[in-house]
């Protein structure tokens, strides 16, 4: 696929790369981000793995997940990405997100989230897509709920392999009908 970037009224979604790792590693290595277990947030090291592994990704003939770094006013203060190695027949994505400490509360998570919806349903041509988030994660639950999802199960577990601790999980579903009709 080719380069894609993705335009707000604020924001640019551009995909991950090399020497991204800074700015990434300052969100990504946050150790109170526990909630996001997917980060590399160990080590510096493990950061640049992220991204050597998701440059290559967005290289692929194959791509499945799409992952994007945040930018606002020149700054990477985020990251999100749309994911569609979840559904073997790509029928469906799953969507991410997550914003520097520093940059929360002001709306940049919902409008990164809008923008990747679109992304899914105009240029993936997916039918559906899901969100999940810990249930103590209010600030992701109410970003599904701004971009027009709703709650399809709220009695999801997911277990964080750091702490061995088991959450409670909630997922959230938008159709492309649905986003249609909004």
């Amino acid at each position: 696929m080719e380069k894609i970037e993705l335009k707000t009224d604020r924001l640019i979604l551009r995909p991950i790369k090399p020497g991204d790792e800074n700015q990434i590693h300052e969100y990504a290595g946050d150790k109170e981000i526990t909630m996001m277990f997917w980060l590399p947030n160990d080590t510096f090291e493990e950061t640049v793995d992220f991204v050597k592994r998701n440059v290559e990704e967005w290289e692929s003939e194959n791509q499945t997940d799409f992952e994007f770094v945040i930018i606002y006013e020149g700054k990477i203060i985020g990251g999100c990405d749309c994911d569609l190695g979840h559904s073997e027949d790509h029928s469906y994505a799953t969507l991410g997100w997550i914003i520097n400490k520093k940059y929360r509360q002001r709306g940049f998570a919902s409008e990164a989230a809008a923008a990747l919806l679109d992304f899914a349903f105009t240029r993936l041509n997916v039918q559906k897509v899901y969100a999940q988030c810990d249930c103590k994660n209010q600030a992701s639950f109410g970003v599904m709920k701004k971009i027009g999802m709703k709650l399809i199960d709220d009695k999801g577990t997911r277990t964080y392999p750091k702490t061995g601790i088991t959450s409670g999980e909630f997922t959230c579903l938008i159709t492309k009908e649905e986003w249609r009709n909004e």
